[in-house]
């Protein structure tokens, strides 16, 4: 087709350098009159380049060139053998605290403010707000807003993850759900299984309730299914704790045959199996993964997610899937609240009902990809050559190890330029993860985060950190 040979040609320009990382590219109209197309071709061959990474569109400016991720090497976890640890309250950190105002986002994960859609979530918010008026008096139900819970079934079947509405129990947000879960299926002292390295909200809530930990390996094929399976036969774990797709640090995501097999363990061995699944919406190839629960035939899995993510952390606005322990969930949620807030649960559904949600969902990963192809072009052309980059194919977070870091020293010399940035050592109860540090990359590189440092300019000043921290 004549778009796709014009995005090659495109694709050939970029690659020879005759069209620079950051450039922007002729507006619609032109490529018109230049290639003499149809208004149509442009704008297919546009959109071709930008599911390739090879160019982003920016609201209101036009379209930039991009670079899509190359080959690269990629962190290797180590291999070790599983054994049960404690979480020490106050040392993981809490991944919504930043450093001090001016020290950037490169510490937490969130979406960058370009990227949420102020006008048409307020719209629905209003809206959710005249709909809710009737029920102002009332206690919300304890399950969640009836209209969202219906909303979020309708999403989730748009993508091949079918569910009912009352199968639904909402919450404050993702790790909410996920605490739920955990005092629902575990009591004090109780060891939890969770992946190694781990995101450190998850560490830090395990800490606080204080239950201990098995971390299990990562392998290049996902985790070491051998020992948590020894470890769920042998009753040695009362519940498992995973991220399933594009998970916090790495950026990684379960095959589909361990999540197949991860659900089957827990229904075998009967052990629950509490799945955050809070980054499955940002697949930068715009299918959403199945999560682990799709494949759970007798419901020891509780799955736990949120709009936190893909839309906005403020709403506050989660949920899980609890599976058989449906009723007891609900118990202890209605233990805590007389409900969640109805009203912002009634916008968010308008906003998925009103197709918004699915617009944004398609910006927000496009313009992710278009990030994370660009910040690892930056940092894999400065960084020490022997240093190793992620390649998610999914999410907002970087995984980078550099050989012979000194851990200490680049941790105290970020906090010295007011840059935060989350430590390898933050992830992980074992001494294992020393050379790697974890970033956000939802900003774009020529955002400006305060008056003075964009991101690119940022980028290039922790790059020399390293540089003056390594042991050599």
């Amino acid at each position: 087709m004549r778009y796709r040979k014009l995005a090659d040609q495109m694709i050939e320009d970029i690659e020879r350098g005759l069209l620079s990382h950051g450039q922007k590219m002729p507006s619609l109209r032109t490529l018109t009159r230049q290639f003499s197309v149809s208004m149509t071709t442009a704008l297919n061959c546009y959109r071709n380049l930008e599911e390739q990474g090879w160019i982003v569109a920016r609201p209101q400016s036009g379209f930039y060139v991009s670079l899509p991720m190359g080959a690269a090497i990629e962190p290797r976890s180590p291999h070790f053998k599983a054994k049960t640890t404690a979480a020490v309250l106050g040392r993981y950190g809490g991944d919504q605290m930043s450093a001090s105002p001016r020290s950037g986002p490169f510490g937490i994960s969130q979406l960058s403010p370009s990227l949420t859609p102020e006008t048409y979530l307020r719209r629905s918010l209003k809206r959710g707000l005249v709909r809710a008026t009737e029920n102002l008096c009332h206690y919300p139900d304890v399950q969640g807003e009836p209209a969202f819970r219906e909303a979020l079934a309708s999403h989730a079947a748009g993508h091949g993850f079918a569910f009912v509405a009352a199968d639904v129990v909402t919450t404050g947000g993702c790790i909410d759900a996920v605490r739920l879960a955990l005092e629902t299926t575990t009591r004090v002292g109780d060891a939890v299984a969770i992946s190694s390295p781990c995101f450190n909200g998850l560490l830090a809530l395990l800490a606080s309730l204080s239950r201990r930990v098995v971390e299990i390996p990562s392998l290049e094929s996902g985790i070491d299914l051998q020992q948590l399976k020894l470890l769920m036969k042998n009753g040695d774990i009362t519940v498992a704790l995973f991220s399933s797709s594009h998970m916090n640090p790495q950026g990684s995501s379960l095959p589909v045959e361990q999540k197949m097999q991860l659900a089957a363990m827990a229904n075998r061995y009967q052990v629950p199996l509490i799945e955050d699944d809070i980054y499955g919406e940002l697949s930068y190839s715009g299918a959403a993964p199945l999560p682990i629960k799709y494949w759970d035939s007798a419901g020891y899995v509780l799955c736990c997610s949120s709009v936190s993510k893909t839309l906005s952390p403020s709403l506050r606005l989660g949920w899980c899937l609890p599976g058989r322990y449906h009723d007891a969930y609900v118990r202890r949620a209605q233990h805590e609240s007389l409900g969640r807030n109805n009203i912002v649960e009634a916008g968010v559904a308008d906003f998925i009902l009103s197709g918004q949600y699915q617009k944004h969902l398609r910006r927000v990963r496009q313009q992710l990809f278009a990030n994370m192809c660009a910040y690892r072009s930056l940092l894999s052309e400065t960084l020490p050559a022997d240093s190793a980059i992620s390649q998610p194919q999914g999410g907002m977070v970087l995984w980078i190890l550099v050989p012979g870091l000194c851990y200490e020293m680049f941790m105290a010399a970020c906090v010295e330029a007011d840059l935060d940035i989350r430590g390898g050592d933050q992830f992980s109860t074992l001494a294992h993860y020393n050379e790697c540090f974890r970033i956000n990359v939802s900003w774009a590189m020529d955002e400006n985060y305060d008056a003075c440092r964009t991101i690119e300019q940022s980028l290039h000043q922790l790059v020399a950190l390293v540089w003056r921290c390594l042991e050599r």
